[in-house]
């Protein structure tokens, strides 16, 4: 039934695209052969492609075809449709790639469906991907509406730009694999940019924000929905629970700092990135957010054999620290269940008799810097709370940040999934899906014209993989660890790729694209490559 609605759609669109004016019209058919040493493909072959290939597997061949049209385009209205499919040789595994309407009104842009587009990466190509927002999974059904690209504000004389959307979508698949699993959970997005424009440097600052919420558990249970309060991640009475004190829904964020630079040597852009999980990471002058992405873009002009390169770092291992999140009270305090949490607003400022009390302290003059200090020692192992804030994980939804088992973010976190098939003997808690998030990765990516009509494509990403707080200990809350625990030792890991593009010239419609990535280190050895021809009649 997939098989036929994947063929029924593209073929309505494709074939009035034959009796339309081809110059509104773009038609794509593609392709595709993979074949791999290891039941894990190379990284680099299948990820930041829009969930076009599999992840796994020996062999990949499928077919891709992708038709759009301009139904409208005027100075302040337009309208596009398209269309996109993979059949691949296992028909169960074809499915529907993008459906949308897109389109703008005034300076509003707009967008409905499945649409294979980030509105924030930064060329998915050369650099490791974005974090939030990118162009790893499969499209998402959604609605999209906003300002997508820096619009000058006139009334500034054009020395600010501003860009930003909100969006909202469905990760319309089911779940079955874990008790807090939920299927069709409701994705909230939204982005708010400036820039300063009229320089030749352009300085800008932006902030991501991305929520889980809603969704059915696998009994059929609703997960209530406070659609504001997760919009603001605000605490909701309807939700209650920890959900009361903390923010409805699951929540993860990226502050976005950097500039552009033009020059007559080309056109260059730096980003230094922030990601959070909670309003400690939030808050940049805390001192607990510690993890960052540096990167650069440059885009040479007149240098044929380099058109662009991008070096990048990123460190994503100290998500707050060690620290559980909260204080807890004592398993055997007669006044409080095992693992309620200790709220300091609760003590009411009377903190020698709490201490007494709770910890059989006689000694008098404690004050909340001393009984926090005091929880930390005791408790905490010295660390501050408020720590392990494992990143694209949730307590509440199994699944994170993912979607048809591919990370919605970054690639280079690995799935539960993942590590079976690399570390068959680890048998992880599974408490959460992302067993590997806490990484330190550099990344070295070029591209460029090698000889006539012959294009090249490299990307080099070296980790350093520490795996999960979730997965060294038997929860966030417990500082047990968990026995055999496959990151004990950081493990390394390298992703290569190196590609060939050729169009021959008496066949400009036609692209052949040869490719071949390697990933070798601690973790598993996997060699592959691929075979792609692509068609573009107009």
């Amino acid at each position: 039934m997939r098989f036929l609605i994947i063929i029924a759609c593209f073929f309505a669109l494709s074939t009035s695209l034959v009796y339309s004016q081809l110059d509104k019209a773009n038609l794509k058919l593609a392709s595709y052969s993979s074949l791999s040493s290891n039941e894990l493909q190379p990284l680099w072959l299948h990820a930041n492609q829009w969930g076009l290939f599999n992840s796994t597997g020996k062999s990949d061949v499928l077919i891709y075809g992708k038709a759009d049209y301009t139904i409208f385009q005027k100075k302040y209205f337009s309208l596009e449709a398209g269309v996109g499919g993979v059949v691949n040789t296992n028909v169960n595994e074809s499915f529907l790639h993008e459906a949308y309407l897109k389109g703008k009104v005034s300076i509003f842009d707009f967008s409905v469906g499945k649409v294979a587009k980030s509105l924030i990466a930064y060329d998915d190509n050369l650099t490791s991907g974005m974090y939030l927002m990118s162009s790893n999974a499969r499209p998402i059904p959604r609605i999209d509406l906003g300002i997508f690209d820096y619009l000058p504000l006139g009334f500034t004389k054009n020395w600010v730009e501003v860009k930003g959307a909100i969006s909202q979508g469905v990760l319309n698949q089911k779940d079955l694999s874990h008790a807090n699993s939920a299927g069709n959970i409701l994705l909230h997005e939204k982005f708010a940019y400036m820039r300063l424009g009229n320089m030749v440097l352009q300085p800008y600052a932006g902030l991501v924000h991305s929520a889980l919420y809603g969704g059915t558990r696998p009994d059929g249970t609703k997960i209530p929905v406070d659609y504001w309060a997760t919009v603001f991640a605000k605490g909701s009475a309807e939700l209650g629970g920890g959900e009361l004190t903390n923010a409805a829904g699951a929540h993860m964020g990226l502050w976005d700092f950097g500039f552009y630079y033009t020059s007559s040597l080309g056109k260059a852009q730096l980003y230094f990135q922030k990601p959070f999980a909670d309003g400690s990471g939030l808050r940049l002058y805390n001192g607990l957010n510690k993890d960052y992405i540096l990167g650069c873009l440059f885009y040479p002009k007149n240098v044929k054999w380099l058109s662009g390169i991008s070096l990048e770092y990123s460190k994503t291992d100290f998500q707050s620290g060690y620290g559980i999140p909260d204080p807890l009270y004592p398993v055997d305090y007669k006044d409080h269940p095992q693992g309620t949490v200790i709220w300091m607003h609760d003590i009411e400022a009377d903190y020698d008799g709490f201490m007494q009390s709770t910890f059989g302290e006689t000694s008098t003059g404690w004050t909340e810097e001393t009984v926090v200090r005091y929880l930390e020692d005791h408790l905490n192992e010295g660390h501050p709370y408020g720590g392990r804030d494992d990143y694209m994980n949730n307590g509440s939804y199994y699944s994170g940040w993912t979607y048809h088992n591919r990370s919605i973010g970054t690639p280079l976190y690995q799935t539960a999934e993942t590590a079976s098939l690399y570390a068959p003997q680890w048998h992880p808690n599974n408490y959460s899906i992302f067993v590997n998030n806490r990484i330190q990765s550099f990344n070295l990516g070029a591209e460029g014209m090698l000889y006539g009509s012959f294009t090249y494509r490299l990307k080099t990403t070296f980790t350093q993989n520490a795996g999960s707080y979730e997965e060294e200990f038997f929860d966030r809350y417990r500082w047990s660890r968990a026995v055999n625990y496959y990151f004990q030792t950081v493990k390394y890991q390298a992703y290569l790729l190196g590609e060939l593009s050729w169009v021959p010239q008496k066949y400009s419609q036609i692209k052949l694209v040869g490719s071949v990535a390697f990933d070798f280190g601690d973790m598993y050895q996997s060699c592959g490559g691929r075979l792609s021809i692509v068609y573009q009649p107009f």
